[in-house]
């Protein structure tokens, strides 16, 4: 190679980070764009619009509260059970909520698809980016009663975010798979719903993991949601990570899911025209 093939070369390297950064924030204005469309449609109608952010949330605190706090009289101590289930069901919700938005992301919108070309991949990160503005007015409610029942944050709160990536990672990776099998198979929705009933007990949402078996306990924790939300909340309000190794295994796991799901709608989005 010659001294003017090298020159070439080492100008051309600008040009390509141009475009490459270029073309990401056309992607991330798409998803934006796409994520607001999708909050606007959900609630336009609704006569409390963004408020049953709020609602849903309180309400599922309530009726859990009722059942495993009064009947089956579930402790959290030191945290009062109502912000321990508050806090759990946030981060829950972000998960399932982003999921079963996901899971009709594509083959709800075939008008969309018939009409412009664009990444379709962008559908599902736009149905679960759109469930992180639901997530934000949950986590308002959440701070709202922590403060009312006093309950002390540490600084290691700042930390958070990290953990908060490895549910998103896992959350969009699941997110495709979905997405992508609901086009060819129409009933994934109902299976869904009942994955993620099944689901949320077999994490530590309603109940404390110190409090299941060992053997239970180390199940439970293999679950990359459990592990997740456990670290979340004991980052929270403990300052520290209680089982970091699980949470090491839950962010490999999110990382494989990510590629999985990414892999597999990639496979099966040529069929997309085909099918809708």
């Amino acid at each position: 190679m010659t001294r003017l093939d090298n020159l070439e070369n080492a100008r051309s390297i600008p040009a390509v980070m141009e475009g490459l950064w270029r073309r990401t924030g056309i992607w991330f204005e798409l998803v934006r764009n796409l994520a607001v469309r999708d909050v606007e449609t959900r609630y336009k109608h609704s006569i409390l619009g963004i408020y049953w952010a709020i609602i849903n949330p309180l309400i599922s605190s309530a009726i859990y509260g009722f059942v495993f706090g009064l009947i089956f009289h579930a402790t959290s101590k030191p945290i009062p059970y109502v912000v321990f289930l508050l806090t759990n069901l946030t981060f829950w919700n972000l998960f399932a909520n982003g999921i079963m938005s996901a899971t009709t992301s594509v083959s709800g919108n075939a008008a969309l698809l018939a009409k412009i070309y664009f990444p379709r991949v962008v559908l599902p990160t736009a149905s679960v980016a759109a469930r992180l503005i639901d997530f934000l007015f949950s986590l308002l409610v959440l701070f709202v009663f922590i403060g009312i029942y006093r309950v002390p944050i540490h600084w290691q709160v700042v930390f958070l975010p990290v953990i908060l990536v490895v549910q998103l990672i896992f959350t969009l990776g699941i997110a495709y798979l979905v997405a992508a099998l609901n086009v060819l198979y129409r009933d994934m929705g109902q299976l869904i719903g009942l994955i993620l009933m099944i689901w949320i007990y077999l994490s530590p949402v309603m109940y404390q993991v110190s409090k299941a078996p060992e053997h239970i306990r180390r199940l439970l924790l293999l679950n990359p949601m459990g592990a997740v939300i456990e670290g979340e909340r004991n980052l929270l309000f403990t300052g520290h990570l209680l089982h970091p190794h699980y949470l090491d295994l839950a962010a490999g796991l999110a990382i494989l899911t990510w590629t999985v799901g990414w892999y597999v709608f990639h496979r099966i989005e040529p069929l997309f025209a085909e099918v809708m």
